[in-house]
């Protein structure tokens, strides 16, 4: 009986450390709200899904920012809704993104109202989603954000401290930032004052700099920059103190921020059914209102946005899956007559890190992101180490029986583990 007793104590410990054998990719369905054209609360003419009605759009929760939508113009019977079989003939369904100007970790830092630093004002940047991913545009005038932005040069960010994140960094020591780039502290002066640091991409010095931590100090004379050669920002850094001692010294950084290469959207190009239009708001859409708390979420004709228009006619017929890009395709319902019934759907694939963070190890400043977990939207989040790990497959390969996950993710392995154990009871029950 104890041997009996001491087996089942032993398998139910071991279970506890079983891995899936295939944890490592979950695919997963994202669906909007259901266009029903027999609602009587759905208005005539054109009609648009946005971040509050399908959730595989960007959306940064904490201040209510969205940047996309899909908008489809009703150039058949703008006096009615769209009926099952009608055509929306090539050019009139659009996907639009508008940047939204949010303030960075080091600009919530400050009080003033530039944050100033060899002539980049990093107070502020434009945030946008490009297909559901988080990026940030860059600015018509680095010194000036108010002068806008350009949509077509866009960029993500591989690493942003937290507001509560510190870094502490010995001499000698280096940083693995992101994507290959690393700080190094070279070294730390007599004084403890100063302190001269390295940056480094696939370990060959880009830059360097000598930046004072010296209290008496503004704060944007404590950070340190580097930018390309349009005076975009691509690494900054913040030295919060320094400590030099006998033995050992060390320096502080807080509102470290990484970003990528520029991506370069240009006029023409194709993404999937879309093609590259104008990068400012249509006629079209003046007024739409579209999903956000915050100011900033109607669209005004000659906002700054990129605007993309489908190349090609999309007919809304039953039972059909209209692959659109990047993971995202409108799915019409076989029904009677003319009532259409449509929604839209993203299919992704997230890879399962090897380690789970405990729960009790996220701050305040951490934001879960349902629809994409690289990005976090960065803008609760710490720091992103890995942005790309979603990897949208075309909807057109999926099976038939679809499963939507809202909350979680079931990881298969552990049913056989538990159901075995359970088993394992009844018999040790039954020969009691």
């Amino acid at each position: 009986m104890k041997r009996i007793a001491g087996i089942f104590i032993t398998l139910f410990v071991m279970s506890l450390f079983v891995l899936p054998v295939d944890a490592s990719d979950v695919t997963y369905k994202i669906r909007s709200t259901v266009y029903d054209n027999t609602d009587p609360s759905l208005d005539a003419g054109d009609f648009y899904w946005d971040a509050s009605s399908f959730s595989g759009f960007w959306y940064m929760i904490k201040p209510g920012f969205s940047s996309e939508l899909l908008y489809l113009e009703n150039n058949i019977n703008s006096s009615s809704t769209f009926q099952l079989g009608d055509t929306i003939e090539e050019g009139h369904l659009y996907y639009v993104s508008k940047p939204q100007m949010k303030k960075s970790k080091i600009g919530g830092f400050d009080d003033g109202n530039t944050f100033i630093v060899d002539d980049v004002d990093l107070k502020m940047y434009y945030a946008l989603g490009f297909f559901g991913v988080g990026y940030i545009a860059m600015p018509e005038d680095t010194s000036d954000l108010s002068a806008g932005c350009k949509p077509d040069k866009i960029a993500k960010i591989l690493l942003e401290q937290g507001s509560d994140d510190k870094k502490q960094m010995f001499s000698g020591e280096e940083w693995e930032l992101a994507d290959g780039w690393s700080l190094q502290v070279q070294q730390i002066d007599v004084d403890g004052e100063k302190v001269w640091i390295q940056l480094k991409h696939d370990g060959e010095e880009i830059d360097s700099g000598v930046v004072s931590g010296n209290m008496d100090l503004t704060k944007p004379e404590r950070t340190y920059l580097y930018k390309d050669g349009d005076d975009n920002p691509v690494f900054y850094c913040y030295v919060d103190s320094i400590f030099r001692g006998k033995d050992t010294d060390f320096v502080v950084f807080k509102y470290t921020c990484l970003l990528s290469d520029i991506t370069t959207i240009e006029a023409g190009s194709t993404y999937g059914v879309f093609d590259v239009e104008v990068f400012e708001i249509p006629a079209l859409m003046n007024n739409t209102n579209y999903a956000g708390s915050s100011t900033g979420t109607i669209l005004y004709t000659g906002d700054d946005a990129i605007v993309m228009s489908s190349n090609k006619d999309v007919t809304l017929d039953p039972n059909k899956m209209i692959d659109l890009y990047s993971g995202m395709y409108i799915r019409t319902e076989d029904t009677s007559g003319t009532c259409l019934k449509m929604s839209l759907w993203k299919t992704c694939t997230i890879t399962v890190p090897d380690t789970v963070t405990d729960e009790n190890e996220i701050s305040e400043d951490e934001e879960m992101v349902v629809v994409d977990l690289a990005e976090e939207d960065n803008d609760d989040k710490g720091t992103v180490e890995n942005p790309s790990i979603i990897d949208d497959k075309d909807a057109t390969s999926d099976s038939a029986e679809e499963t939507v996950v809202e909350s979680s993710v079931n990881l298969s392995g552990f049913e056989l583990v538990f159901g075995s154990l359970g088993l394992l009871c009844t018999a040790l029950v039954r020969r009691n």
